[in-house]
C-alpha cells in the first residue's frame, strides 16, 4: 500500500494526541512508549510506522522525528516538559488543554432528528436519560492506567474496576426489560513485567456477583492493523508477540435479552452455495461417523450464521469525519473504533425505533451507526474538542452550542 500520500497530522492535530498519550501513561512516559501510543492514537499503520528520511546524509524514523518535533512544540507552550534525558510529564496547563467535563455540568452539545450528543461525565449524564429506556447500552470505556501517576500512586486494575462498577451499577434502571449491555475492553500489561492484568476476569465476576448480570456470550474482535505492542516486551525484548485481539462482553442487566441473528447473517462461502445449488446433501457418512441426510442444508436462510470473532481492520486514516476535524482545527478521536463492530451489535440486539446509549462515545460511532440503522441514540463524551468533532459525523446536526464551536477551543490553545 502506497503511504506517501496519506495526509500527515498537522501542527493542531498532532499535539492533542500527543497530550491525550501522556494522560492515559499516568501523565509521566518515556519517549520511546510515547512513539507508539501516539501511534495506536492516531491510527497509523505499521508501514506508516517505519518510513525512514534522510537529512543531512542520515537516516530517521520519520514517524518518530515528528512526535520529538511534537514534544518540542509541546514543551513551548507549557504543556508538557522533559525530565531528565528521555521521560516527559504532563503538566497542569497540558491536562486543562484536554478540556474535561467539570463535575455536575452536562450539556447538549448537538441533536439529530434521532439522536443527542451530550457533553459531561458519564456517571452524570445517565442522570439525563428516561428510565426504561435504553435497549441497547453499547460503550469502550478507558481502558485502566496501569503505571504510576503524575501525583503519585497508581491506578491498579483493583481501582479501576471499582470506578467501573460504580458507574454501571446505575445503568440497568434505564434499560429496558429485554435490554443488552456491551463492552469493549482492551488487555493490559502489568507495570514492569510481561504479565497480563486479569481486571477483565475481576469486572466479569463483579457484574455477576454484586450487580446480578448475566453474560450472553463472549466476543473478540482481531485488529490485524494494530502496530506491535507494548514495545517493551514485543520489539524490545522480544518476549511476547503482538496483540491482535480485543475482548467484547455481551451482557444482560435484567432477563435474557432480544436477540436475532437473522440480523447479522453473513455470505454463504462458495462451497455452501454450491451445495445449496445442488438442492443440499446427496446422503452421506462423514470420517468423524455424523450421517448427513439426503436434502441436509438445502434451505437458503439468506445467510450464515456469523461467529463471535469479528474481524475489522482500524486503519481508517481520511475519512470524512478526520477531513472536517482537521478543516475545523479539532482533534481526531484517538480511540476510535471500526463501525462494523457497532453494527453487529446494534442489529443483533435491537429494532429500527429503539434506544442505544454510548456513555463513552468519543467521536461518536456508535451514535452513528445507530441512526444509519433507524435507531434512535444518546451519547455523552467528557472531553469537549471530542464532543464538538463528534458533531461531523453527522450532516444534519444542530449544534447547540455554537459558541463553543465558533470559539475552537483547541484552535485557540494551539495557534
Amino acid at each position: 500500500m502506497n503511504t506517501a500520500n496519506k495526509r500527515k497530522p498537522t501542527q493542531q492535530q498532532f499535539v492533542l494526541p500527543l497530550l491525550d498519550a501522556l494522560e492515559n501513561e499516568g501523565g509521566k512516559v518515556c519517549t520511546r512508549d510515547l512513539y507508539d501510543q501516539v501511534a495506536l492514537k492516531l491510527g497509523v499503520s505499521e508501514e506508516q510506522r517505519n518510513e525512514s528520511v534522510v537529512i543531512g546524509g542520515k537516516r530517521f524514523n520519520a514517524f518518530e522525528r515528528t512526535v520529538r518535533w511534537g514534544q518540542q512544540r509541546a514543551k513551548a507552550m507549557g504543556l508538557a516538559a522533559p525530565v531528565g534525558k528521555s521521560t516527559w510529564v504532563l503538566t497542569g496547563k497540558g491536562s486543562d488543554a484536554l478540556h474535561a467535563a467539570a463535575p455536575g455540568i452536562v450539556i447538549t452539545i448537538f441533536t439529530t432528528d434521532d439522536g443527542i450528543a451530550l457533553f459531561g461525565r458519564a456517571e452524570e449524564a445517565i442522570g439525563h436519560i428516561q428510565d426504561e429506556s435504553v435497549q441497547l447500552l453499547f460503550t469502550s470505556p478507558p481502558y485502566p492506567i496501569l503505571r504510576p501517576k503524575q501525583y503519585g500512586g497508581t491506578t491498579s486494575a483493583a481501582i479501576w474496576v471499582e470506578w467501573f462498577c460504580r458507574i454501571a451499577e446505575t445503568w440497568p434502571k434505564k434499560m429496558t426489560a429485554n435490554s443488552s449491555i456491551v463492552l469493549n475492553t482492551g488487555d493490559a500489561y502489568e507495570p514492569g513485567e510481561p504479565s497480563m492484568s486479569l481486571y477483565q476476569e475481576r469486572l466479569l465476576i463483579r457484574l455477576a456477583d454484586d450487580l446480578g448480570w448475566k453474560l450472553c456470550q463472549r466476543y473478540a474482535w482481531n485488529n490485524a492493523s494494530r502496530l506491535p505492542s507494548p514495545a517493551q516486551w514485543v520489539t524490545v525484548t522480544r518476549q511476547r508477540v503482538k496483540t491482535s485481539l480485543e475482548q467484547i462482553y455481551w451482557l444482560a442487566p435484567k432477563e435474557m435479552p432480544y436477540a436475532d441473528n437473522r440480523g447479522v447473517l453473513v455470505p454463504y462461502s462458495d462451497a455452501m452455495r454450491s451445495r445449496l445449488d445442488a438442492g443440499g446433501e446427496k446422503g452421506k457418512k462423514r470420517p468423524s461417523g455424523h450421517h448427513l441426510a439426503a436434502g441436509a442444508f438445502s434451505v437458503d436462510n439468506g445467510g450464515a450464521i456469523p461467529g463471535n470473532l469479528l474481524s475489522f481492520a482500524n486503519s481508517s486514516s481520511n475519512d470524512s469525519y478526520q477531513k472536517l476535524c482537521r478543516e475545523q482545527g479539532l482533534p481526531v478521536h484517538p480511540a476510535r473504533f471500526p463501525a462494523g463492530i457497532a453494527e453487529h451489535f446494534v442489529k443483533l440486539t435491537t429494532k429500527p425505533g429503539d434506544l442505544v446509549f454510548d456513555p463513552f462515545s468519543g467521536s461518536f460511532t456508535t451514535g452513528a451507526v445507530a441512526e444509519s440503522l433507524g435507531r434512535k441514540w444518546i451519547g455523552s463524551e467528557l472531553m469537549l474538542d471530542y464532543a464538538l468533532g463528534g458533531a461531523n459525523r453527522f450532516p444534519q446536526a444542530t449544534i447547540h452550542q455554537p459558541g463553543l464551536l465558533n470559539r475552537n477551543p483547541v484552535g485557540d490553545l494551539l495557534t
